[in-house]
């Protein structure tokens, strides 16, 4: 009885857990072309472009000057 109790447990533990996990999700990348990349307008056009919660747009790669850097934007993959 206590076995089938604890399996009972475990699988149920298991599936909840596996439900978490595909609600979650996954971040996206998509690049946005322009001639210069400026973070407020980076994190305006993925907003638009992607609509949704976590939407972040960043200017890659970080360091460089905004003429060598190209728009990034981060998403859930459901949106």
């Amino acid at each position: 009885m206590t076995k089938n109790t604890a399996l009972t447990i475990f699988m149920v533990l298991l599936v909840i857990g596996m439900m978490m996990e595909e609600t979650q999700g996954k971040t996206c990348h998509d690049y946005i072309q322009a001639e210069h990349c400026e973070i407020n307008q980076c994190n305006q056009e993925c907003s638009t472009k992607w609509k949704g919660v976590g939407v972040k747009g960043s200017c890659e790669p970080p360091g460089f000057e905004p003429l060598d850097q190209t728009c990034l934007c981060s998403f859930n993959c459901g949106n």
